[in-house]
């Protein structure tokens, strides 16, 4: 068995190269940039009013309170108007365009119009340049607003739209194919008879993946049978990624390993000093990736996190990868064998001195009904047998971390 460490290592240095592809760039959200976006134009494009007031020349307000000649009004959509003269304001509206000879915008808070809209006596000092928010300030055309490996959220869409990139280069999605095995399986929809259970591997990873924005492709349950099982490998291996539930322990009938290497696959690992998911298998065949995950559920989602989610997330573009990590403060004394590295549920709360970490009540790996109700992974060192209530432990943060934080 290798390490934690050493299998990500080995994962990691055993990706295929980016693939790019060109998407309209209301599809873009969620994706990550594979190519440096400029500023098509100066943004804002003018001179603009950050608050609704008056446009004025800041030596005009020098002695308050004054009353200076209303002469039209500037609004978001329109031109700049005509030239401010000595003595003259212009009510303006947030976002429009300055007019040329004013240097500063007094909020209409401090200022009172007249009855009959002619004059507007402005009542606190305001500096030149105040209120302004000048051309170019933003953005100036041909600087770079978007860089290459930028993931795009909404912001990052309207940045996009603003500039008008209509088609922008993103790193690919990997097709991904879904297999579970195991003569014990039967689907969601059906009865489980005697010795049987409803298949739950196969929604939980589906379900992790669509966190990580990709859509599983399912190939179904398939039975025990070593030629089935490799038709159904050879069938996903014509995918990016194959991930296969079960059938990689060392029991009778657990063929994954047996047949990927039958396939001309290279292992590049398998089995992992890790509790839970021990048996974990990591192959390639050229720029095909095969995960070959344990069956019981908690193994299932742990081994995913941990090695399939970096795997994932580097093929679509992004510079760091796998599980956010933070330290904090152990509320509940906890041992475990020391062996292996263990991963265990529990729930981590802020509170006012810090990360506070309650490790929760679970009975193995196929509990998932007690393994839900936890946020985060406890990680336990293979060199520690017990750690004390009070010490510093680190925690991997689950990637819905924040739905399932208590508020």
């Amino acid at each position: 068995m290798i390490s934690v460490d050493e299998a990500i290592r080995r994962i990691l240095e055993n990706l295929p190269p980016p693939v790019t592809e060109k998407v309209d760039y209301r599809s873009a959200h969620g994706r990550v940039l594979a190519e440096s976006l400029s500023a098509t134009g100066d943004v804002p494009p003018f001179n603009k009013s950050a608050v609704d007031g008056y446009a004025l020349r800041a030596a005009d307000a020098a002695a308050v309170p004054v009353e200076l000649r209303c002469t039209g009004e500037s609004r978001a959509g329109a031109g700049r108007g005509s030239p401010l003269e000595p003595g003259e304001a212009v009510a303006i509206m947030t976002g429009a365009p300055v007019p040329d000879g004013a240097d500063a915008v007094q909020m209409i808070e401090k200022t009172r119009r007249s009855a009959d809209g002619a004059r507007a006596a402005i009542l606190k000092e305001v500096r030149p340049g105040e209120n302004i928010i000048l051309a170019g300030s933003e953005a100036s055309a041909g600087e770079v607003v978007l860089e290459s490996g930028r993931y795009v959220g909404p912001a990052e869409v309207a940045i996009l739209a603003m500039f008008g990139h209509r088609q922008v280069t993103v790193f690919r999605k990997p097709r991904v194919a879904l297999v579970a095995t195991g003569d014990e399986l039967v689907e969601t929809d059906q009865a489980p008879g005697p010795g049987q259970i409803r298949n739950s591997n196969a929604p939980s990873v589906a379900a992790q993946l669509r966190q990580l924005g990709l859509e599983a492709e399912y190939l179904g349950i398939t039975r025990d049978d070593k030629a089935q099982l490799r038709g159904s490998i050879l069938e996903g291996l014509r995918r990016d990624v194959l991930i296969v539930t079960g059938g990689v322990s060392v029991g009778a009938y657990d063929f994954v390993e047996e047949i990927l290497r039958e396939a001309g696959l290279e292992v590049i690992f398998s089995g992992v000093a890790i509790r839970p998911g021990k048996p974990t298998v990591f192959a390639r065949q050229g720029d095909r990736l095969v995960f070959g995950l344990p069956g019981n559920p908690i193994s299932t989602f742990v081994s995913f996190e941990l090695f399939v989610r970096p795997a994932l997330e580097r093929i679509c573009g992004f510079a760091s990868a796998g599980l956010f990590r933070v330290r904090g403060r152990l509320l509940l004394g906890v041992k475990h064998k020391a062996e292996r590295t263990s991963f265990i549920p529990a729930r981590l709360s802020w509170l006012p001195d810090g990360w506070a970490i309650n490790p929760l009540r679970w009975k193995g790996s196929s509990d998932i009904i007690g393994f839900s109700q936890s946020n985060a992974l406890l990680v336990l060192p293979q060199d520690r047998q017990a750690i004390a209530e009070g010490e510093q432990v680190e925690v991997l943060l689950l990637p819905d971390f924040w739905q399932r934080a208590t508020r």
